[in-house]
């Protein structure tokens, strides 16, 4: 769906159907006066006395088929006080799939509707109209790659072609166009995650991931570098090549950087995502019920490159820092070449690993990655995330991430970002008293501690790979990452794209002197 914009310097605004959202107790009058100006049928339509602003309720409001502006759903936004920016997500979203069920082909937007909606959420216009753009977008989400054509006697649903903001101005504001397109990005960053950890395993593997990659390297003008599992062991990294070598898609290993120019020099942030891309267990099999959605044991590589696929399409700003984004990526197979339990690895840090449990696998690709980051770069921030451990899932529940990190800005930093996007993120504590659970008697660590505290335990066995004065936070995003709920958010079960958006927002804060 393109997003465009009308003003009335063009005429009459046009649209196929209008979407106006209001609380209850209010009108259509004090939500968007321009719009009764310009469809002055809707003060003697018929439907009007249904419009009562009710959480979840739409109402369609018909006028001749051959006006500029024929109908408006009028989408209710429950009790002004209860309402917040996740209630308007949704609403959006669910009157974006209303209107392709009965076909609109084109929808709008009063912008002086979005600035009602800001005024009774207390923040702006803008903001509101790019969280009304993403969630459109992503309230249309599909995933189609691998379904046939739909039978004649059941054609298949059509996205609406187009979403326009509707202006009193004469010209649109750069300020709102910027939000817009901003908002459009962002979406698109999302989806792209989506399909990855949507992907089954025999159309991602390793390789296809590392050329997805490259494909969006080449797309936006970022740079790309692709190790192949050669120059892994080269390189020394004993913990990736350790999970890989059980399959037989070999692992690899993918560096983007996107790099604007005079910042070279700069210290850049890193972002990690684990891209594991299917996870049996090895040799410690998982229970066959429910490992199909193994296949998006990849979540945080899918926020990391969607991120990048975001930022690709950003509008072009000189504030965004130099950003490097690194995807270990592996299958975790159990055969006759597969890690053992009891075996011994060393790691890129040189740090030896007993693997006591071949399912504790991310941490292992990811403790490479997290050592390379601090022997390439010196970063101004290193942050992973990953779909890491069931222990955060029975945390947090299926939507909660928890941070994990010692640093108070950064911790600062990604709350605030978490809570301009909607995500829920909860700090969870790295209890140097548990870390000698880690410890093994023939080895540096071991790759799992105790059942309790399982979450705890793996961030803290990442943060033995953590160099003194780095400035590092994990993210367990297993329950958010992928989930089997419907919302009008999240309408097809599994990957959700979460990360993309919060490190969008992320990267904007730490471009920023948030360490000063």
């Amino acid at each position: 769906m393109d997003i465009r914009f009308q003003n009335t310097s063009g005429g009459e605004w046009r649209a196929a159907c209008t979407l106006v959202f209001l609380p209850e107790n209010s009108t259509l009058e004090a939500c968007s006066p321009a719009l009764l100006n310009q469809a002055p049928w809707l003060g003697i339509s018929p439907a009007l006395q249904d419009v009562k602003g009710k959480k979840n309720e739409q109402t369609t409001l018909y006028g001749h088929p051959d006006l500029a502006l024929p109908k408006v759903l009028a989408c209710g936004l429950g009790p002004e006080k209860k309402l917040t920016m996740q209630a308007f997500r949704l609403a959006v979203a669910a009157a974006a799939q209303t209107c392709r069920k009965k076909g609109y082909e084109t929808l709008a937007i009063p912008a002086e509707n979005a600035a009602f909606v800001a005024t009774l959420l207390g923040t702006t216009r803008i903001a509101v109209l790019k969280e009304a753009v993403t969630a459109a977008l992503l309230g249309l989400y599909r995933s189609t790659a691998f379904k046939s054509a739909p039978k004649a006697d059941a054609p298949e649903e059509k996205d609406p072609r187009t979403l326009s903001i509707l202006f009193t101005e004469k010209e649109t504001p750069d300020a709102d166009h910027r939000a817009v397109r901003e908002g459009e990005a962002e979406a698109a960053g999302v989806l792209f995650a989506r399909d990855l950890s949507n992907a089954p395993a025999n159309a991602l593997t390793p390789a296809d991931l590392a050329e997805k990659a490259t494909c969006l390297a080449k797309r936006h003008g970022f740079t790309c570098t692709v190790l192949d599992e050669e120059e892994m062991q080269r390189l020394g990294m004993g913990a990736l090549w350790a999970v890989g070598r059980g399959s037989a898609l070999p692992p690899r290993f993918i560096v983007l950087e996107h790099c604007p120019k005079g910042k070279e020099n700069d210290a850049p942030i890193v972002l990690v995502g684990k891209g594991i891309t299917f996870d049996t267990g090895g040799i410690s099999l998982k229970p066959s019920a429910n490992m199909h959605e193994m296949k998006g044991d990849m979540g945080g590589a899918g926020a990391v490159l969607g991120f990048f696929e975001a930022l690709g399409q950003m509008p072009a700003s000189e504030e965004l820092p130099r950003v490097i984004g690194l995807v270990p990526t592996a299958e975790n197979m159990p055969s006759g070449h597969a890690t053992r339990p009891g075996d011994i690895v060393t790691t890129l840090s040189g740090k030896t690993v007993e693997i006591l449990n071949t399912d504790a696998e991310g941490r292992l690709i990811l403790c490479d990655a997290l050592t390379y980051a601090q022997q390439q770069w010196k970063p101004k921030a290193l942050i992973n995330a990953a779909t890491l451990t069931g222990a955060c899932v029975i945390a947090l529940g299926d939507l909660g991430t928890a941070v994990f990190t010692k640093e108070g800005k950064l911790r600062g930093a990604i709350l605030d970002a978490a809570e301009q996007t909607g995500d829920l993120v909860w700090p969870l504590p790295l209890w140097e008293e548990y870390d000698p659970n880690l410890d093994s008697d023939i080895a540096d660590i071991a790759n799992i501690g105790p059942r309790e505290g399982g979450a705890l335990h793996a961030a803290l066995f990442l943060q033995r790979f953590i160099e003194e004065g780095t400035r590092w936070a994990h993210l367990d995003i297993a329950g958010p990452g992928y989930v089997v709920k419907k919302t009008a958010l999240h309408p097809v079960p599994g990957g959700t794209g979460m990360g993309v958006r919060l490190f969008c927002q992320l990267i904007r804060t730490l471009s920023k002197a948030v360490f000063a």
